[in-house]
């Protein structure tokens, strides 16, 4: 009897380390969502996600081509550099916006696609998806461009997804986010002057 007592020892150890393991589980992460599975975010993604997709310094135009709505926003004048300080340098569709309106364009746009999300999956888990828009940002050659579809899954039609190109990651959006900045855009594009 004496002979199975360590024997007995280490099986209860075992058993009282295990079940502690399951209950506490220090390698645990967040739950995901019931239809979007979770994956890691790539060092790709990381660039995306980050505060600021891009410096509205280096911008020379912004342009979506969606569904409900196409526009383009674009640095005024020959000279880049010259027009950049200029009240006025920028043209929306081709009419004279201010600096403001271009700047809060501009910042919305960064809120937009540089939503950091714990939600983000890989491009090719999409099901079914249908792009909804393109935007492509023109920074010059020194600081280089970037394009983004926005696409929905018929399944979830409330969820947008930002596809950045050439990256594995996406990034879900809600698809009011979208309306509203196309809404806004819709304004400055209706109370823009007229050349």
């Amino acid at each position: 009897m004496k002979k199975w007592n360590p024997i007995i020892i280490i099986v209860i150890c075992m058993i009282v380390i295990a079940g502690a393991a399951y209950f506490i589980r220090p390698y645990r992460t967040a739950e995901p969502g019931p239809s979007h599975p979770a994956a890691p975010v790539s060092d790709d993604a990381q660039q995306t996600t980050g505060k600021q997709v891009w410096s509205t310094s280096d911008v020379t135009s912004v342009e979506w081509d969606g569904k409900r709505l196409s526009w383009m926003l674009r640095r005024a004048g020959e000279d880049q550099e010259e027009e950049k300080g200029k009240e006025g340098a920028w043209t929306l569709n081709g009419k004279k916006v201010s600096m403001n309106q271009a700047d809060s364009i501009m910042a919305q746009m960064n809120a937009l696609l540089s939503r950091s999300s714990e939600s983000s999956r890989k491009a090719s888990s999409l099901k079914a998806e249908v792009i909804d828009s393109t935007v492509t940002l023109l920074s010059g050659p020194e600081h280089g461009d970037k394009v983004y579809q926005i696409a929905v899954e018929p399944a979830y039609p409330e969820t947008m997804w930002i596809i950045p190109a050439g990256q594995s990651q996406v990034f879900p959006v809600p698809k009011k986010d979208i309306l509203e900045l196309e809404k806004n855009i819709a304004q400055f594009i209706s109370s823009s002057p007229a050349d």
